[in-house]
């Protein structure tokens, strides 16, 4: 039997079924095989694994707090279009290097090192300072969190923070550098300046039919107009329902009622007795009488106590203000031992004065656009059914538009950036990348499936493709004659500034001469300025940087500014140097440098690591993670 399989593996037709059987395999994506190990995970370095699963989570994590331009909440499918996901891969893949090589060195933070960071944490304590298990697991909850995800999570951060820590350790910047990079940072100098521009100089010669026949032809190359194309676009969004819904008095009172004192209430007032104490034992050692609603007379060790009344901005001490002010805070609950300066204070809460209300007449009409925007969200997507099912039976696009009462909109053809041949952007083509993008994907007469965001679905079609031309010169006559006097004035402005620094160089005039010879203005602050002036100096930042490229006092640079009419002359006029030897200079720019040169040497370090783990990344599982939550990639 053994023989008979043995003679059937030499024959061709074993190696042919072999690679069929590899075909199907990855096509069915069973791939593990030759995945090097990491299977269906995401990623993996070491002993270390990134799972789809741990990705997910941190996504999920993330994307709760994060809010588009709108402040709406994004969704994974978002996130995928936006780059988000990709962001957060590549952060996770970073650390679970870093991980990978805490493991390997032995640097991973242990579970005692997890657990006193979690119990000295405030954020997880009670006012006494004990830890409080029920705020903990409550924290993580809103945070996205288990206790066993946010303990990983505090292990990894922590370990990644002792090989962070340890780069950089002994680092210690040479003191010649140091000294260097002193002189370098505050140097002081002192200029001046004027500006010339095309107003301060003879008008040019008019240009020829000459010289235009030749500056079109020399030109004609980059004349050409790119491929535009006509579009035509069927918008719907949850702005076309807002005017649709109607609401009663009584409904609109009934959710003013309802929300009032969490969206129209003004921030509370609050009494409270603070309790201070010369030393936390003392104040800790009373907290059981003053929880007991004790007089202050009868409290022992007492330096001070006083009576409090105000809104949570009155209260200079932060921590005790977030505890006194807490939603969960109580009449009669107790808060501290706080430290403020050489005391500790203790404070009972005694009444909760509600803010003020703000009238029913004065939000109506916030509520009315509040309930309206909610029914228009409604009806958008009910009306997106409908539309999906016109899409289906193949309408035209005007047809879909008579049946869903929305416009069908035409545009002037536009290239690929959304601009019209006189270089108009038009924004209704802008408000989604993937209009235009979508546009130049399609043939002639060819249109889209239904497209877009939560709030706003398009369809695109293309009427008209307008293949790339070069106009005829008369076409173009009025403007290419424009453009070549703004060219003929831009090189008379260069040449003036360079005429200007040469005579008063080479000692034909002064630098003041100069500008009055042209009519303008000269600067000449009587003050020293660094590299990086600042805002109260008056001094231009652009003018700064030219002025440190000049060598010596004396030397003159031309800074042409973006607006492009105009050109600024600045002279070196003095330059105050550091003396080296000063300690007191070296000392700032020493813990700069080092910071710096700490961090490129991390980023050195991270590119060693990085063969030193052998990470493996699983992109074919990125993709398909991306394409499950979001199904139109």
């Amino acid at each position: 039997m053994l023989s008979m399989i043995r003679n059937m593996l030499r024959t061709k037709l074993a190696g042919l079924l072999f690679i069929l059987i590899i075909v199907a395999m990855g096509a069915w994506g069973v791939t593990d095989v030759f995945s090097g190990g990491i299977g269906n995970n995401l990623a993996s370095a070491g002993d270390v694994e990134l799972t789809e699963a741990q990705f997910d989570q941190e996504v999920e994590r993330q994307l709760r707090t994060a809010t588009d331009d709108r402040g709406r909440a994004i969704s994974k499918a978002q996130a995928t279009e936006r780059g988000i996901i990709d962001q957060i891969f590549q952060r996770e893949l970073f650390q679970t290097t870093l991980v990978a090589y805490a493991d390997r060195i032995g640097a991973r933070a242990t579970n005692e090192a997890v657990l006193e960071t979690i119990r000295s944490d405030e954020a997880f304590q009670t006012d006494t300072g004990s830890f409080d298990p029920a705020l903990y697991r409550g924290l993580l909850n809103q945070s996205g969190f288990t206790p066993a995800s946010f303990e990983n999570f505090l292990r990894r951060d922590l370990s990644i923070s002792r090989i962070r820590r340890s780069v950089g350790a002994a680092l210690q910047s040479p003191d010649a550098i140091v000294r260097l990079q002193s002189g370098y940072a505050n140097e002081e100098r002192q200029a001046q300046w004027f500006f010339l521009t095309f107003n301060d100089l003879p008008e040019p010669e008019p240009i020829t039919d000459e010289e235009l026949t030749a500056f079109y032809t020399e030109r004609r190359d980059e004349l050409e107009n790119p491929q535009r194309r006509r579009i035509s676009l069927l918008q719907l969004s949850v702005d076309d329902f807002l005017n649709q819904s109607e609401f009663t008095e009584d409904e609109l009172v009934a959710y003013y009622e309802s929300v009032k004192s969490r969206e129209y209430a003004g921030p509370d007032t609050r009494t409270w007795t603070e309790f201070v104490f010369a030393s936390e034992e003392d104040a800790r050692a009373q907290l059981g009488r003053i929880a007991g609603g004790a007089d202050p007379s009868t409290i022992t060790n007492l330096v001070s106590s006083s009576e409090r009344s105000g809104l949570q901005s009155s209260v200079s001490n932060q921590s005790l203000a977030d505890r006194l002010f807490a939603p969960t805070a109580s009449i009669g609950g107790i808060f501290g031992p706080f430290e403020s300066g050489r005391f500790y204070t203790v404070a009972r809460l005694q009444e909760i004065t509600p803010g003020e209300v703000e009238p029913f007449e004065d939000v109506r009409q916030e509520i009315v656009d509040t309930l309206s925007r909610e029914q228009a969200v409604g009806l958008y997507y009910d009306s997106i059914t409908r539309l999906d099912n016109l899409i289906g039976t193949g309408a035209s696009l005007e047809e879909i538009g008579r049946d869903m009462g929305t416009p069908v909109l035409s545009f002037a053809p536009v290239e690929r950036n959304g601009a019209t041949r006189v270089g108009r952007q038009l924004s209704a083509l802008q408000q989604d990348p993937a209009i235009l993008q979508r546009a130049f994907e399609l043939t002639e007469g060819g249109k889209t499936s239904r497209f877009g965001q939560d709030e706003s679905a398009f369809i695109v079609r293309v009427d008209e493709i307008i293949e790339p031309f070069t106009p005829d010169l008369d076409e173009i006559r009025d403007d290419l004659r424009t453009g070549l006097e703004a060219q003929r004035r831009t090189t008379a402005l260069s040449e003036a500034a360079d005429d200007i620094k040469k005579r008063v160089e080479d000692g034909e005039l002064t630098f003041a001469e100069a500008a009055a010879e042209y009519g303008a203005e000269l600067s000449a602050p009587d003050i020293l300025f660094t590299r990086d002036p600042a805002p109260e100096s008056g001094i231009p930042p652009a003018l700064a940087g030219a002025v440190f490229s000049l060598r010596e006092e004396g030397n003159i640079v031309n800074a042409p500014l973006s607006t492009g009419d105009t050109v600024a002359l600045i002279q070196l006029v003095e330059i105050d140097r550091v003396d080296l030897a000063s300690d007191e200079a070296a000392m700032t720019a020493s813990q700069e440098l080092t910071d710096s040169i700490g961090n490129d040497l991390f980023s050195a370090f991270i590119a060693g690591i990085q063969d030193d783990v052998e990470l493996q990344v699983n992109q074919n599982a990125l993709a398909s993670y991306k394409a499950r939550v979001n199904p139109d990639t």
